[in-house]
């Protein structure tokens, strides 16, 4: 069985993708984490692609509930 190849310079290493992920917002997650999916699904890029998602859309949606509650 041979591995997918991986065109994503950010899906290249682990190093490459904790430097994409460092600042990347909600749409960049879901589409590295849709990208990995359809990829080679390593599972510890996965939880951390999500990990970083969660975490952008957690501090959003914390926001948003602020502005509601001024």
């Amino acid at each position: 069985m041979k591995k997918k190849p991986v065109n994503n310079p950010a899906l290249q290493s682990w190093l490459a993708l904790n430097d994409a992920l460092r600042e990347a917002g909600e749409p960049v997650c879901e589409a590295l984490l849709k990208e990995e999916l359809e990829g080679r699904r390593r599972k510890q890029f996965i939880k951390r692609i999500h990990s970083r998602f969660n975490k952008v859309r957690a501090d959003r949606e914390r926001a948003e509930l602020e502005a509601k509650a001024s």
